[in-house]
C-alpha cells in the first residue's frame, strides 16, 4: 500500500513567507506540465505495476487554480495505471479564491473526497501581510460552495505568531474556522524562511513576529478551544473530528510508502528515499530524480523518533531500546507519558520536542 502526492505548482501569486517551489504566471505552462505529468505517472506504473494506493493528494502550489479537467484526468490515469482502493483519501489542497461550484463538482464526480483549504487568518489585514490573493468572504463562501458539491470532509490551514496578529486576532480566527464547521483543522506557526519578500520585510524592520512567549500562548489557546470542540490533537499541528486524521499525512509521519509526481516531488518507496527536480524547465524536457539513495538502520531509526514524537501516539518503546534512562527522565519531568508499550508527548513535551528529540538522539 503506498500514498500518492501530485505536486501542482502554479499559483495567482506568490505569498510573502512562501519558499516551495511554485510559480505565479506560468499558467500557460500548464498543459505542458500536464503531458510531463503524465509521463512520469506511465513511468512509475512501468517500475511499480499495479501499486495499491490508498490515499492521493495535490498539493502545491495552487492545484485548485488549473480547470478541473487536470485532476480529473489525472484520476482516470491513476485508476487506470494502478489499483486505488475504492475508500482512498484524495485530497486536493485549495485557495479559496480559486473555487467555483463547477470545478468543485468535477472534482467530487473523479472521486475527489477532501478538500484543504487555505484560510489563514479571518483578518483582512493579515491576509494581506501573507500576500494571499483570497479575502475571508470568499473562505465562508468556498466552504459552502464545496458542501453544495458533496463534501463532508473539510479541512482548513490557518497561521499563527505572524506579524501584527495578537492573541484577540488569532481566538476570533479559530472562531471564524469553527463556525464553517471544519472535520480538521492545520494549524502552522509562521516559519520565516530566508529571501522570502516577509523575511524580508522583518528583517528591515518594518514588521515584527510576536515573541515567542506569545506565539505558544496561541498554541496553547488552540488546544483549549478545539479540545472544547471535540477536535483531537493527533499530531504536533493537526486537530481533526473523530474519523477525520488525515491518512495521506498520517503515511509521512509513520515512514509508510508514498510516491512523488511531479516538480520537486518526494518519495520513499521499498527504503529507498529519493527526490525529482525542482527546475520547472528541466522537468518539462524529462528530467526526473536528482537525488536518492537507501536509508540505512540508524537514520531510519532516527527519522522513526523526529517524525513519532509529534504524533500524539507516540512510538514503540522498543524502538528506544538503550534509551530507557532518557525515557524515564523526559516521564518524570512531565514532558513524556510510557504507556501501552508506547512513549508519546505530553502538551508540555509537544511545546519543546525539538529539544526532547536531541535528548533521545544524544550519542
Amino acid at each position: 500500500m503506498a500514498a500518492l502526492y501530485f505536486h501542482i505548482p502554479f499559483c495567482l501569486k506568490k505569498c510573502s513567507y512562501c519558499d516551495f517551489v511554485s510559480f505565479a504566471g506560468r499558467e500557460a505552462h500548464i498543459g505542458a506540465y500536464r503531458a510531463a505529468l503524465e509521463a512520469e505517472l506511465a513511468e512509475a506504473a512501468g517500475r511499480y505495476g499495479r501499486l495499491p494506493i490508498e490515499t492521493v493528494y495535490f498539493g502545491g502550489g495552487t492545484p485548485s487554480l488549473p480547470e478541473a479537467d487536470l485532476i480529473v484526468h489525472l484520476m482516470a490515469m491513476c485508476r487506470a495505471l494502478f489499483f486505488v482502493n475504492p475508500e482512498a483519501e484524495i485530497t486536493v489542497e485549495c485557495n479559496p479564491g480559486t473555487l467555483n461550484l463547477s470545478k468543485l463538482r468535477d472534482y467530487r464526480a473523479c472521486g475527489v473526497n477532501r478538500l484543504s483549504l487555505g484560510m489563514q487568518a479571518a483578518q483582512e489585514k493579515l491576509l494581506r501581510v501573507l500576500g494571499r490573493v483570497h479575502s475571508p468572504e470568499q473562505v465562508r463562501d468556498g466552504v459552502e460552495l464545496a458542501r453544495q458539491a458533496g463534501f463532508t470532509d473539510i479541512s482548513l490551514d490557518l497561521m499563527y505568531a505572524l506579524p501584527g496578529q495578537g492573541i484577540a486576532d488569532w481566538v476570533d480566527s479559530l472562531k471564524e474556522a469553527l463556525a464553517l464547521a471544519p472535520t480538521h483543522l492545520s494549524l502552522y506557526s509562521l516559519i520565516l524562511e530566508p529571501g522570502t519578500p516577509l523575511a524580508d520585510r522583518i528583517e528591515r524592520g518594518e514588521l515584527q513576529v510576536p515573541e515567542e512567549e506569545l506565539a505558544l500562548s496561541m498554541q496553547h489557546a488552540a488546544c483549549r478551544i478545539l479540545g472544547r470542540r471535540g477536535y483531537r490533537r493527533y499530531e504536533i499541528s493537526n486537530y481533526a473530528l473523530p474519523g477525520h486524521s488525515c491518512r495521506h499525512n498520517l503515511c509521512y509521519w509513520t515512514r509508510g510508502d508514498y510516491l512523488g509526481l511531479g516538480l520537486a516531488a518526494h518519495s520513499f518507496m521499498g527504503g529507498e528515499r529519493f527526490a525529482n527536480t525542482s527546475d520547472f524547465d528541466a522537468y518539462l524536457s524529462g528530467t526526473r530524480r536528482v537525488s536518492g539513495g537507501f536509508v540505512g538502520p540508524r537514520e531510519a531509526l532516527e527519522e522513526e523518533i523526529m517524525l513519532g514524537t509529534r504524533l500524539s501516539e507516540g512510538i514503540a518503546l522498543e524502538r528506544l531500546k538503550g534509551r530507557e534512562d532518557r525515557v524515564r527522565a523526559l516521564a518524570e519531568a512531565g514532558l513524556a507519558t510510557v504507556e501501552a508499550g508506547r512513549f508519546a508527548l505530553t502538551q508540555r513535551g509537544m511545546d519543546v520536542q525539538n529539544a526532547v528529540v536531541l535528548k533521545l538522539l544524544d550519542p
